[in-house]
Order: C-alpha cells, then sequence, then structure tokens
C-alpha cells in the first residue's frame, strides 16, 4: 500500500461504500487525509451516482426497507446494498436516535395509558429531514430543537427561541401549534451532463434554517373552516447569525394560504419548503426571499375537504407531487406538479383493494372504548423518490405500498394509525454523509 500513489488509492477506495471507506481513515495518518481530502469525496460521489443510476426500477423496488426508529417513529429507507452497505442489510442496528438523549430512546416512545392529545405532546418528535440532517425536538412545550445526522451520529442543539414579549396565551399557543419546516443546503452537487462533482470544501459554507409559521388566530368557525391569510408572520432560525428573526410574509398575486386543521410535515425540494395547507400548498424560499411566499391550488379533480386527511405532498424521481383518496372509497389518485406553471398532471387514479381484518393489531389498539382519529379511512403516507410508480399506504394498522401501474400491493409492516401517533419519514440518503453546519 506505501508503494502507492495517492490517485490509484482514491480510485480503488471511492468504490467501497462511505461507511467502510470513513472506516479506513483509522488505518494511517495518510488514509485519514486520504479520505478526508474533497477530490476523494468527489470520486465516491460521482462512482456511487452513476453505480445508482445503472439501477432499474425493479431493483430499486426491492431495496424498500422499513426501519423502525420506535414505536411511534418509521423511516421508509431506499438503500441500494452497494452503496450504503452494512446498513442496507440490517438498518435497525444503525439508524437511531438515541443520540440525541433517552426523550429520543426507542424505549420511552411507548403508547399512552390514554389517548389525550396532551399526553402526545411529551413525546419527541422528528421535524424535518433535508439533505442527510434530521431537525429533531423534545416537546413542543419546550421548543428545543435538535440538528443531527443519524449516520454520523453527531448532532448540535439549536439556541432556543426567546420567551414571548407579550403576556398573551395566544402567543404560547400559535407556537405550541405552528407548521414547522427545515432547510439545509446540499453538500454537493451533480452536473448530470459532464460528470462533474462540486462539493462545499468549507463546512462554513453549509447555511440552514428552520421556519415556523404560527397557529393563524380566529374563531372557532374559522378556525373549522380554515383560517385565510395574505400575510403573516414566520419565525425564522439562520445558521449564519445563530438567531431567531421574525419576518412579515405576503402571499404573491393577491392569493392567500389556508392553515390545515392537521399539521402535516412539510416537503424540503429544490431550495424550498413545501407546506401542505387545508386548500393549497404554502412555497416558501427561506434563503433568497424571506418576506414573500407562493401559493399552489390542490390539483382540480382531488377532494380538498379531506385531502389533508387522506392526502400527502411528497417528492418522487425529482417532481412534486400530490396524492390523495376520494371521500369515503378505495379511489386513489397521484399528480405531478409542472413548476414552471404550478400546473398539475394526473398520472394514475387507482381502486386500492379491501383490507381485511388483519389490518388491525390489538397490541398497536388505544384503550377499550376509546375512538381512535383515522380509524378505517385509507391514508397516503409516502412515495418511492427513484419509481415514480410505487406509493406508500396506510390502512389501520397497516402500512403497505403499491404499484399503481402493475396494480400489486405488498404489506411492509405495521404501525399506530392516529394522525398525531405515528411519523413515516421517506428517507433518501445522500451519497456522502453531510457534515453539520456549525452555528455561528
Amino acid at each position: 500500500m506505501e508503494n502507492l500513489s495517492d490517485d490509484l488509492l482514491i480510485e480503488i477506495y471511492s468504490r467501497l461504500p462511505y461507511k467502510t471507506a470513513l472506516r479506513c481513515k483509522s488505518i494511517s495518518k495518510r488514509f485519514f487525509n486520504l479520505i478526508s481530502n474533497h477530490i476523494f469525496i468527489e470520486r465516491s460521489i460521482l462512482h456511487h451516482h452513476k453505480l445508482l443510476l445503472r439501477i432499474n426500477h425493479h431493483e430499486c423496488q426491492k431495496e424498500w426497507r422499513l426501519c423502525s426508529l420506535s414505536r411511534r417513529k418509521k423511516l421508509v429507507l431506499f438503500l441500494p446494498h452497494n452503496i450504503h452497505g452494512d446498513l442496507s442489510f440490517n438498518p435497525q442496528n444503525h439508524l437511531s436516535l438515541s443520540f440525541l438523549g433517552p426523550k429520543f430512546d426507542s424505549k420511552s416512545d411507548e403508547p399512552p395509558p390514554t389517548r389525550l392529545r396532551k399526553r402526545y405532546n411529551k413525546y419527541s418528535k422528528i421535524v424535518g429531514f433535508s439533505n442527510g440532517l434530521f431537525l429533531c425536538r423534545k416537546s413542543p412545550h419546550e421548543r428545543l430543537y435538535f440538528v443531527c445526522n443519524p449516520l454520523t451520529k453527531k448532532s448540535l442543539k439549536v439556541v432556543p427561541m426567546a420567551p414571548p414579549l407579550r403576556g398573551h396565551n395566544l402567543v404560547k399557543n400559535s407556537l405550541g401549534h405552528a407548521l414547522e419546516g427545515f432547510l439545509c443546503e446540499p453538500y454537493y452537487n451533480i452536473e448530470e451532463n459532464i460528470d462533474l462533482i462540486s462539493v462545499n470544501n468549507s463546512v462554513q459554507g453549509l447555511r440552514f434554517r428552520i421556519v415556523l409559521i404560527p397557529f393563524f388566530e380566529g374563531t372557532v368557525c374559522e378556525f373549522l373552516r380554515g383560517i385565510k391569510k395574505s400575510e403573516f408572520e414566520v419565525v425564522i432560525f439562520s445558521s449564519e447569525t445563530g438567531q431567531w428573526t421574525t419576518k412579515l410574509v405576503s402571499c404573491t398575486n393577491g392569493s392567500s394560504f389556508t392553515r390545515p386543521t392537521i399539521l402535516s410535515d412539510p416537503v424540503a425540494h429544490g431550495g424550498k419548503l413545501y407546506f401542505m395547507g387545508k386548500e393549497n400548498i404554502l412555497v416558501y424560499d427561506p434563503f433568497r426571499n424571506e418576506n414573500e411566499c407562493n401559493i399552489i391550488e390542490f390539483p382540480s379533480g382531488s377532494d380538498r375537504r379531506n385531502i389533508s386527511y387522506t392526502g400527502h405532498v411528497g417528492v418522487s424521481c425529482g417532481k412534486i407531487r400530490v396524492s390523495c383518496f376520494s371521500s369515503f372509497s378505495s379511489l386513489v389518485k397521484l399528480w405531478e406538479l409542472n413548476e414552471e406553471n404550478n400546473g398539475w398532471c394526473l398520472l394514475h387514479e387507482v381502486c386500492v383493494p379491501a383490507q381485511d381484518e388483519s389490518s388491525v393489531r390489538n397490541e398497536l389498539r388505544g384503550r377499550e372504548g376509546v375512538y381512535e382519529v383515522g380509524y378505517g379511512v385509507f391514508r397516503v403516507r409516502g412515495f418511492h423518490p427513484y419509481h415514480g410508480d410505487v406509493v406508500l399506504f396506510q390502512f389501520n394498522h397497516r402500512i403497505f405500498y403499491g404499484n399503481l401501474k402493475t396494480k400489486e400491493f405488498r404489506t411492509v409492516g405495521y404501525g399506530t394509525q392516529d394522525y398525531y401517533s405515528l411519523q413515516i419519514i421517506s428517507l433518501d440518503l445522500p451519497l456522502w454523509p453531510t457534515p453539520l453546519p456549525p452555528i455561528r
């Protein structure tokens, strides 16, 4: 090995899965410097990117993994085994948030003795995922956030927000029910046509934002109908300043955003956050335009009354997609967004097969006599990032995927089914772990 040049070693070791390559840092000082070099990282990313492109849709579908971080947190992983190595074969042994503290330990995430909402609020949550990093918090009451990389087990704590200046409960409640989003800049960029990988050599250059859209105040009737606003406050944390600031945001073209009754996780895509509302989608770019947002109406033909209950906004094949069920039926529709004109294209309209009694697991049910929200309702829970026809569903406790083109459906696991009790996150891991950006 000592007689081999650095160029040859890079050519050899860049073909290894990144976890194996990182372990090689301990061989010697030379290997540590070699594998830490941006040239090695770029070469490794390019090699595995080309490898991923050669994997056809059928092979990608086989690599579907449902990883349980805890009873209430499940990750849907898409891991070609020759890229992510041993993580693909047994992700349970490698992906965990317990390094963040006891609140994130899987054993502390057991179901409460009752189905009271305030009991749910005591549980930790994954707020968002962006370019390989998670944003997590202990509870909505504390608003204590952690940015972490579950692959490298590294994390940093975000400076807590200052207490409200106004002595009014509405201020606290508005943040307690805020829409939350997390956006991190990519560690690397791939130029498809010229096979060029550009890595952010300086960790100082990576930036992230935490975005909170507070609760819209109004009467009970307004809340049930959906409160619309064309101008509202947004609270933002910037990694460059290390501070929380409040911005007044206006919707473009005189449109307005209808805040949802049920809070769903936003989607980070293309440097923007996509928040699902009750009647439309809010698109916000906290890096380039902090004072404006765009509104995209839901597709015509979608059930706008139930889309926030049964639908999902996500990314597949590099495009924003929306899918939802029609009222009280098993008919599911899937649309793709044309970002040039904000128009929707209907891709699929399929009836999902009826589910039998085995979709209910007694060990996952609440107390006897307590109504479970969402029971007996089909819901869309995620999309396959590479295979555009594959959608993840949930019915009662059963989690299953369906190929809407071939009409093939298969159970992948089970989980609690209340809207606030189970998180299912589609996790498309990067080809090289993202380092944590420092907070100034």
